[in-house]
């Protein structure tokens, strides 16, 4: 429900398009209407329930991706869309929950982190991959982590080493494979050599890691596995899900929904990683409602007045301008400005701030 949400709420700051931000708003108002504190045996909603009646199917009362109604209710409140109050109640006990429980190692709930796939029967013993990589993915991401968290670089690092413990396959010549999920007794699902697309989810945000902290082990799993998850791809264009096996192997979701977004992710994270002598705007904290590229000129326009932005430009910036101010080149994002790293070979990483403007534009 919070994951559905946020991609109708994306999608209406990305088109418009208002019955987009009516879906996210009933979302929000049913995720708030109906969480709970939760404990040791609870999770602030149920992981699988009858959505006409709200009855718990299959005793599931705990499980799912907390962070996904989270990241929700985070950006419903920061729109300012429907009932923000319940939302900012619904949100922080929630994360309250997760401090509490799934990321306290004093908890019986410590790195309990189940139920996520709909098509496997309920089990709360049975483990994935999927939950703590996004709570990490959260916690990297968040404009303001270490209000949400005091302890969020530990907690993210805490997390991707324990998805490589728990679900690792290899090393293959350095290089680590994540399967994607395990129940006691059972040697795992669903390949000996890891999904192509929780090994690159798990090495992209491991690419967030070092952005955020300058963890250079983190860099190196990341390329490491970004390179291996590439094998997963076919000369035609098929990705694989698993590897080579006799049935069963292409999964559209996996392998073009979730496969092919996280090496954006990591690009955006590394721009090093981005391809040579090209121009592209590679991530942004806000929805891009579009962008266009001229010779030695990039314009943009975000859905956020304020935001950051970050390129790979096969020039080196003349003038940004945001809005009718233009920008001043800066050491640091600490104000609005911009930042410019030489890559080599006459290639730049551009990060922007903004802090009052939709419309960028670059000009080298």
């Amino acid at each position: 429900m919070g994951l559905l949400g946020l991609g109708d709420l994306q999608f209406y700051e990305l088109t418009g398009e208002r019955r987009f931000l009516r879906a996210a708003i009933a979302a929000g108002n049913a995720l708030a209407r109906h969480v709970r504190p939760g404990d040791a045996t609870h999770t602030p909603w149920p992981f699988r329930v009858n959505a006409r009646t709200g009855a718990v199917l299959d005793g599931a009362q705990f499980g799912g991706l907390v962070v996904g109604p989270v990241r929700l209710l985070d950006e419903l409140v920061e729109v300012g869309a429907g009932n923000t109050s319940s939302y900012k109640h619904a949100r922080d006990l929630a994360w309250a929950w997760m401090l509490k429980y799934q990321l306290n190692r004093d908890s019986p709930a410590w790195n309990r982190w189940s139920g996520f796939y709909e098509d496997v029967p309920y089990n709360p013993r049975s483990l994935n991959q999927a939950t703590p990589t996004l709570t990490a993915q959260y916690l990297l991401t968040h404009p303001a982590a270490e209000s949400v968290d005091p302890a969020w670089d530990e907690h993210a690092a805490a997390l991707l080493r324990w998805v490589q413990k728990s679900f690792g396959r290899g090393p293959f010549l350095g290089a680590w494979g994540i399967d994607e999920q395990r129940a006691p007794g059972k040697p795992g699902c669903c390949s000996r050599v890891g999904l192509g697309s929780t090994t690159s989810r798990w090495a992209a945000t491991n690419a967030l890691l070092y952005a955020r902290t300058g963890d250079e082990r983190a860099r190196e799993l990341a390329v490491r596995s970004l390179n291996y998850a590439t094998y997963f791809a076919a000369s035609d264009g098929r990705v694989s899900c698993c590897g080579q096996r006799s049935t069963n192997t292409f999964w559209f979701s996996d392998g073009y929904a979730d496969y092919l977004r996280s090496f954006n992710w990591a690009m955006a994270a590394i721009p090093e990683l981005a391809p040579k002598r090209r121009d592209h705007l590679l991530g942004s904290s806000s929805v891009v409602q579009s962008v266009s590229y001229g010779r030695r000129r990039l314009t943009y326009r975000t859905f956020d007045a304020s935001g950051t932005e970050v390129l790979r430009l096969a020039f080196r910036p003349r003038r940004i301008v945001a809005g009718g101010n233009v920008l001043a080149e800066r050491s640091d994002l600490s104000a609005e400005g911009y930042v410019v790293q030489a890559l080599g070979g006459g290639d730049f990483a551009v990060r922007i701030r903004h802090d009052g403007a939709r419309r960028i534009a670059l000009d080298g």
